[in-house]
């Protein structure tokens, strides 16, 4: 553009096409193999590029300086997640529906970043010193977390600022003294929500999870004092199950006795 002044551009063009075939993931099922239980097809096509601008003014006080700014749009394609096991074991093969903790898809990371800094040498080359500033803005940004051991994608939205500084400084040949800092701060958008797999209470005290038994899977958070209750109740039901197993129970075909 002019003589201290450059512009650096480029332009992408992307073309995903993606294609499914959901398969169960059960061990338990008869038979030795799973059919389909439905096919996903996904498409993006998208621009993606980045620009820079540089500006190498010359200052007395500098042997050398390098200012730039740049702005770049990034993407990356979404996905189908794994298929949710089956509780049935097989006796239900229609495609499952999305669910708050295993959604069947997760859409395309869009994100764009914003940066400037400064590149400078000072003192005949013998400090080097630099320095930007950066922020980045996502939109469906991808995080995955493990269920039902299987790694599951979610889309949030979400920004990213900082800062970086790094110095070098050598005052003689063979001796150099080395600064390197940063700030950053990230933070979801207001009103993400998840469920936090390791921790299904949230942290509250006063929250329990309830499991139809110590093998099974649950989402289910009720309060202290109602699993308590829950509990009395499970407590009754294993001491008449006691009762039974110390019984012999028979069975004819017009009545049963027991011994």
């Amino acid at each position: 553009m002019l003589g201290d002044l450059k512009l650096t551009g480029g332009l992408r063009w992307t073309d995903d096409q993606k294609h499914f075939v959901e398969i169960p993931s059960e061990v338990l099922d008869s038979g030795w193999c799973h059919p389909a239980s439905g096919v996903i097809n996904q498409q993006w096509d998208e621009f993606t590029g980045r620009a820079v601008v540089n500006w190498t003014p010359k200052l007395d006080f500098m042997d050398q300086t390098l200012v730039y700014a740049s702005f770049s749009r990034g993407y990356k394609a979404g996905g189908a997640n794994p298929p949710v096991p089956n509780p049935l074991l097989g006796l239900e093969r229609n495609i499952t529906p999305d669910s708050v903790t295993h959604p069947k898809t997760f859409a395309p990371e869009f994100v764009n970043a914003f940066e400037m800094g400064t590149k400078d040498t000072l003192l005949d080359g013998a400090l080097t010193v630099n320095g930007d500033v950066f922020y980045y803005d996502y939109k469906g940004y991808q995080i995955s977390q493990i269920v039902d051991r299987s790694s599951i994608n979610l889309n949030f939205n979400a920004n990213v600022r900082g800062a970086e500084i790094e110095a070098t400084y050598e005052p003689l040949p063979g001796l150099r003294f080395n600064f390197a800092g940063g700030w950053e701060d990230g933070k979801l958008a207001s009103g993400s929500q998840a469920i936090d797999l390791m921790d299904r209470t949230a942290g509250h005290p006063g929250w329990v999870v309830v499991k139809p038994s110590v093998f099974s899977t649950s989402n289910c958070i009720l309060p202290e004092r109602r699993r308590r209750s829950c509990g009395n109740g499970l407590d009754q039901s294993l001491g008449f199950w006691r009762f039974l197993r110390g019984r012999k129970i028979y069975f004819q075909r017009w009545n049963r006795s027991g011994m």
